[in-house]
């Protein structure tokens, strides 16, 4: 009886206990919630800038940490105050990025009672405003994603450099006069470093980028003298440029211009230097697209578009360069795509392998008779021409009847397609004016035939619709139509290229950085399926 009632006790006692205890805990409450302010609510800011901001903070429970993270951009917490306090502060730090837009920073503080508070703060990113450049040196770095607008000839010094970063545009306000058509000219290094997705352009105001202007010449081009080391040029667009040349210029003392000859789009001259130009785009320039006088070269996977009004090649080699030229795309020059030639006859000999090149529309606007067309190897140099689309030029491939003529003994000619939409151009294939028949070298191994036959198929472009009567006229021309020169899977191009051979150079190193030469396609043309 004792035993049940001292049970019966101990268990009210118990409860007791436990109801006391619960009491007691709900008279303890917890802190009350923290606190978060910012002294901005909104951060204007332009490309590439840092700005920062302070938050204040009030935690009864005391101050446990504080962080913050942002959508976009990069954000940093320093200067932090009053951990283990109750009250406290930090500096938030955010950098933006190169591209306009918004986001959004969201600071957190923790308290040591496991309580938390946030705070956004919006921010607004714009661009850099435009930056304007006199006459005078430059070096350093440009960029990224800015504009640049520059009113007079500027010069990159000897033993210095220039890198213009991924998302720049730079704008020269130029009239197509000697007196008022500013140009680069390069002493040192110049590296233009676009990004397929940011690419970088060399070009003329927006309003002057018309019709009209496709071969005004507006401008004085890129132009490296004999002290340049390097250059290269990675997704760059060059356009508009071709102004006649200054007397008293570097390209005229050098005597590679006359005082009012057209200027180039590009220019490198140094037999000890790298010159490296790719995924890029060189046009409507006045003559020459670009000119390559010395040096070792690699030159792969651009795009070339109207070059020449009435004379000029796309792309112009010269004695002392040794390199390849791959995969490029070289729509209706002047003249030739491609004129490589030991002209001059500076040391070394000019050795270059022209390979896997699609040259569209070319020669019809060459004044000069027998001129013009798509390759043109000649005077002395040597190199290996294969596995490169002629449609529809004023020639196929020519070597020059002497004494123009290469050197034949260390050169090679083949496996290339050639379409002509009549006989006029179909009768060129092999050029009357030139020393290649069919027949010659590896040219038994072209896929070619009469007129209208071996139509590349490519995936937006039609081949049969061209005038080369109307093509001659440079009033005639306008901007090229969208095209896409991807293969369909019945081109008589495919399967049909030589890859048996060896490019001049397995890579190039420039810069810091290493460029790979491409290796031959085993089709013909710069664009497969």
């Amino acid at each position: 009886m004792k035993t049940g009632l001292n049970k019966l006790l101990y268990g009210i006692a118990l409860a007791a206990c436990v109801l006391m205890t619960r009491c007691s805990s709900d008279d303890e409450q917890k802190p009350s919630a923290p606190l978060l302010t910012s002294d901005v609510s909104s951060l204007p800011i332009k490309f590439g800038e840092t700005k920062s901001f302070t938050v204040s903070i009030s935690a009864a429970g005391k101050v446990k940490d504080i962080t913050a993270t942002t959508d976009k951009g990069t954000v940093t917490v320093t200067e932090v105050t009053g951990v283990g306090q109750t009250t406290g502060s930090a500096k938030i730090n955010y950098t933006a990025l190169f591209e306009a837009g918004s986001a959004k920073i969201t600071v957190v503080m923790n308290d040591l009672s496991e309580q938390r508070v946030t705070k956004e703060v919006s921010v607004d990113i714009t661009e850099q405003p435009p930056l304007e450049l006199t006459a005078g040196d430059v070096e350093g770095v440009w960029g990224p994603s800015r504009t640049y607008i520059i009113r007079g000839d500027l010069k990159i010094p000897a033993g210095k450099t220039l890198t213009v970063k991924e998302g720049v545009t730079v704008i020269v306000e130029g009239d197509g006069s000697q007196s008022n058509s500013p140009g680069i000219n390069v002493e040192g290094n110049f590296y233009s470093l676009g990004t397929a997705d940011k690419p970088v352009r060399f070009t003329v105001a927006e309003a002057k980028r018309t019709k009209e202007n496709i071969f005004a010449g507006l401008w004085g081009g890129i132009l490296g003298t004999s002290t340049s080391q390097e250059m290269v040029v990675l997704y760059t667009t060059i356009e508009y440029a071709g102004a006649p040349a200054v007397a008293g210029s570097p390209i005229v003392n050098s005597g590679e211009l006359e005082e009012g000859d057209p200027r180039f789009g590009l220019y490198f001259n140094n037999p000890n230097g790298k010159f490296v130009l790719m995924h890029s785009t060189v046009a409507y320039t006045k003559d020459d697209g670009m000119r390559i006088n010395q040096g070792q070269l690699l030159v792969a996977y651009n795009t070339y578009y109207l070059n020449g009004k009435t004379g000029g090649e796309a792309l112009n080699i010269k004695s002392g360069s040794v390199g390849d030229v791959a995969f490029n795309v070289f729509y209706q020059p002047a003249t030739n795509g491609v004129k490589w030639s030991n002209s001059d006859d500076r040391t070394p000999q000019m050795d270059v392998n022209v390979y896997n090149n699609t040259a569209i529309n070319g020669g019809w606007r060459q004044t000069k008779s027998g001129r013009g067309g798509s390759f043109n190897l000649e005077k002395g140099g040597r190199g290996k021409a294969y596995n490169n689309l002629v449609v529809n030029c004023r020639y196929g491939t020519r070597f020059p009847k002497s004494p123009d003529n290469p050197d034949v003994v260390n050169s090679a000619v083949g496996y290339n397609l050639y379409y002509g939409y009549d006989d006029v151009i179909a009768a060129e294939f092999y050029p009357t004016t030139g020393s290649i028949a069919h027949g010659d070298f590896e040219t038994t191994n072209d896929v070619q035939g009469a007129k209208g036959e071996n139509d590349p198929k490519f995936v937006n472009f039609d081949v049969t619709t061209f005038n080369h009567d109307a093509a001659k006229n440079a009033d005639n021309l306008n901007f090229p139509p969208t095209m896409n020169l991807k293969l369909k899977t019945d081109s008589p191009a495919l399967n049909k290229g030589k890859t048996t051979f060896t490019t001049k150079f397995s890579t190039h190193s420039v810069g810091g950085a290493t460029y790979t030469v491409p290796a031959p396609a085993a089709y013909i043309g710069a664009n497969g399926n």
